[in-house]
């Protein structure tokens, strides 16, 4: 392997396991791993077939091995280039999701078979029309064919070696994972995710300064040490192991990050905290916590409502699975809420946000409010709040608020030739009594 300054891994992932990944590159970005994956490292326009080829030139390749993941061709498609590789097999690193039926010669000959017929459809379709107007097809027809006669070597491979499932991997704070990439600090790092993933504060707090005694301090170790300060609600601390972090390293993205957020939370330093950010995104595009902190920060601290809705038009560009940039994204529409396109839109936002979460209760809170306050679509609404309860039973006194001002309002009787209670300025009549 070619000396790295940083160990390079390639995430292979279905679009239903985004937030596996998501999880996956949060716990090891704040290390010296360099991780590529689609969300963030593939340019608007360029290839995706390239981009995809890049899992060769990385040092590893981590597999989220679920059951899309073996029916997606996308997914396979990288696995075909890995297995270009002579030595692949000390460079995939598998992780099970779910429960994909590779441990019997059923379950990997039923993978095999619809491969074989998704080839077979195509095969079908492509010779009923004339080659020179499907060559494109002609090239997945290849692709079909090397999957369907590849995949039972490959699904063969990883039933037979010892396997981690994600939650056995977070269990054990990565510590299989990192011993099998090798060439780094694996003591060091095993020791920083474990205080990092460790639930208990007060043994979190023991835990980083023992580290801290036996250990030479880094920029990331600062860092984890801020952040236990913080939820400690010792906030100097906090801020001198953020600026110590920084020092260290300044382009330690996720430090600027946390103590932009702290910053925000305190309500003080906003152009600091909006510099730092900034920082973050221009270190990690695709960083979607810093942008959405960065589209709070905005809206609350400067005003600048447009900037903010470019954060979050943004993050659904590049992951159109964050359902907080459809519910952040619906809040910056809500500053104008009369005019009619802009409830469209928000209402629209709020669904999709929804459909994505539907356990989400700020959005079900949010929207609920919206229906109330400028849509008159009470019963609507009453569903919202209704949701609200279920998921947290402890928010009944907020939904009983919230029903008794539902009801006044419900109660209100407003004449055709009045202004409609939505804020529009027409006159009901011509709104939403029309």
């Amino acid at each position: 392997m070619t000396k790295k300054s940083k160990i390079s891994i390639f995430i292979s992932y279905s679009w239903s396991d985004t937030k596996v990944a998501d999880e996956i590159e949060s716990d090891l970005s704040q290390f010296q791993l360099s991780l590529v994956r689609d969300v963030r490292d593939i340019e608007y326009k360029s290839s995706i077939t390239s981009f995809m080829e890049k899992i060769r030139d990385t040092d590893f390749a981590i597999l989220l091995v679920s059951e899309d993941y073996l029916k997606s061709k996308n997914c396979l498609k990288e696995v075909i280039h890995l297995l270009k590789e002579k030595e692949y097999k000390h460079k995939i690193l598998p992780i099970i999701v779910g429960n994909p039926s590779i441990y019997n010669a059923e379950g990997r000959v039923l993978y095999t078979r619809h491969w074989l017929e998704e080839k077979n459809k195509l095969e079908e379709l492509i010779n009923s029309l004339p080659a020179t107007a499907i060559i494109n097809e002609i090239q997945e027809l290849k692709v079909l064919e090397s999957i369907s006669s590849n995949i039972n070597e490959f699904l063969s491979y990883i039933s037979d070696i010892k396997n981690v499932t994600f939650s056995e991997l977070k269990d054990e704070s990565y510590k299989s994972l990192i011993e099998s990439i090798g060439g780094v600090n694996v003591d060091h790092l095993i020791e920083l995710l474990q205080i990092t993933l460790n639930p208990n504060i007060d043994e979190k707090e023991l835990q980083i300064d023992d580290w801290f005694e036996n250990n030479t301090p880094t920029s990331d170790a600062y860092a984890i040490r801020a952040i236990v300060a913080k939820l400690k609600n010792n906030i100097l601390k906090a801020e001198a192991n953020y600026e110590k972090a920084i020092e260290l390293n300044a382009e330690n993205a996720f430090a600027l990050n946390d103590y932009a957020y702290m910053l925000f939370n305190e309500k003080r330093e906003h152009q600091k905290a909006k510099d730092m950010l900034v920082k973050a995104i221009d270190l990690f595009p695709n960083f979607t916590v810093a942008r959405l902190n960065l589209g709070c920060l905005l809206t609350d601290a400067f005003d600048d409502i447009e900037s903010a809705k470019k954060q979050y038009e943004e993050i659904i560009s590049y992951n159109p699975t964050e359902e907080k940039a459809y519910n952040n994204l619906a809040n910056c529409y809500k500053r104008n809420s009369k005019s009619k396109a802009n409830q469209k839109v928000i209402c629209e936002l709020y669904d999709k946000a929804l459909s994505l979460n539907p356990d989400y209760i700020e959005v079900h809170l949010g929207y609920g409010s919206f229906l109330t306050e400028y849509m008159g679509e009470h019963d609507k609404a009453l569903q919202h709040y209704d949701e609200m309860l279920r998921i947290d039973p402890k928010s009944s006194k907020l939904v009983a608020s919230l029903k008794e001002r539902l009801r006044k309002k419900s109660q209100q009787k407003v004449t055709r030739n009045e202004l409609c209670p939505c804020g529009s300025g027409l006159k009901y009549k011509k709104c939403h009594g029309a």
